[in-house]
């Protein structure tokens, strides 16, 4: 009897054991393990050993002398995650202030001629601005919605809708160089149909100084550009030379007309044959017209552009006592063409010192 007993006991525990484990075995682990610490048991204090009633620190650890233990908030969750923001600078003439708290950046030119490009700068890229005074201009409300021009160079990328106020100010000035400053004046959301302000961004100031900077070097570049093509520009026009012969006359002096001959023979398909520089002259060829296949269809791709018989011919150069210079033209025993074949040449010629190194 007492060995069926015991048996009985032994199975039911064993069952009991077996149910636990099971139970253990088939969870299905939805407990959020990252709260469970919430749920652990306070420990024991620290307690003293027996003979001591405060804990002494010993020169190993001894605070120093002057240091001040503050408590500090969490910034963790307050900090930005976007990438810092560097002042880009193009070109030449153009330098970075860093001594100023405020993105700066110094420029190569006069108060009144920056400040006309800061206003061309504003209408090219349609921005509203109030009335500029002699060292500052300041922006309307420039909305970001992905549409306006502004909305790639200000990365809007995490808001739908926003608003914002610039200024750009010459806040100093050396000979020839002045200091031009940028300040996020305003800054606003859309959340709800409403218009919600938002602290301003050093970020955003450095963003619309690069965005104007970016604008005026690619101007200063498309003007130095024009002016060196206006330079190649050459006006050409029928004259007399100081011995009453017709030629063709420019205001230019000789050499700007002397570098430009070799480009204007050569587009009039004018074959070079040689030239002496100490006599201001070149020679050239008008070459036999093609008499082949493709001479029926009028498709010479090399004849000359200017009616002139197949043969040698000089252009020589020389000064005007008006100033100026004049262009003769000789045939090849240097004998000085008619004034019907210079008049003939001259609308040709003409038009290809005005069309410029560069211009189509």
């Amino acid at each position: 009897m007492l060995n069926y007993q015991k048996t009985i006991k032994i199975l039911s525990l064993s069952i009991a054991s077996a149910l636990f484990v099971s139970a253990c075995a088939t969870s299905d682990g939805t407990e959020d393990i990252d709260d469970s610490y919430m749920k652990s048991p306070k420990g024991p204090q620290l307690q003293l050993p027996p003979g001591n009633s405060e804990i002494k620190a010993t020169d190993s650890y001894r605070v120093p002398e002057g240091a001040v233990i503050t408590q500090r908030d969490a910034k963790g969750k307050k900090l930005s995650l976007e990438p810092p923001q560097l002042l880009l600078i193009a070109g030449d003439g153009v330098w970075v202030d860093t001594e100023r708290a405020e993105p700066t950046v110094w420029i190569r030119a006069s108060e009144s001629e920056l400040i006309a490009y800061i206003e061309r700068f504003m209408n090219s890229q349609s921005i509203a601005y109030q009335e500029p005074s002699n060292d500052s201009i300041s922006t309307e409300w420039v909305v970001t919605d992905g549409e306006s021009k502004i909305s790639e160079r200000l990365g809007p990328y995490h808001v739908d809708n926003q608003r914002h106020k610039f200024s750009l100010n010459i806040v100093d000035k050396k000979p020839n160089e002045v200091a031009l400053q940028a300040k996020h004046l305003a800054y606003q959301q859309e959340k709800d149909e409403q218009w919600v302000d938002v602290d301003t961004s050093e970020r955003v100031a450095k963003q619309f100084l690069n965005y104007f900077v970016g604008y005026y070097d690619s101007e200063r570049t498309r003007e130095a550009r024009e002016r060196i093509l206006q330079q190649a520009k050459i006006d050409v026009e029928l004259g007399y030379n100081d011995q009453g012969s017709l030629a063709l006359i420019t205001e230019r002096e000789v050499l700007a007309v002397w570098e430009q001959l070799p480009r204007v023979l050569t587009a009039l398909n004018l074959e070079i044959t040689d030239h002496d520089r100490s006599e201001r002259t070149y020679y050239f060829n008008v070459k036999e017209p093609d008499d082949g296949f493709w001479s029926w269809f009028g498709d010479d791709e090399d004849a000359a552009k200017v009616e002139l018989d197949p043969g040698s011919y000089q252009i020589k150069l020389f000064e005007l006592s008006a100033g100026g210079t004049s262009m003769n033209f000789y045939g090849a025993e240097g004998n000085l063409l008619e004034s019907n074949i210079i008049t003939r040449i001259y609308p040709e010629v003409s038009a290809e010192f005005k069309r410029g190194k560069g211009t189509n």
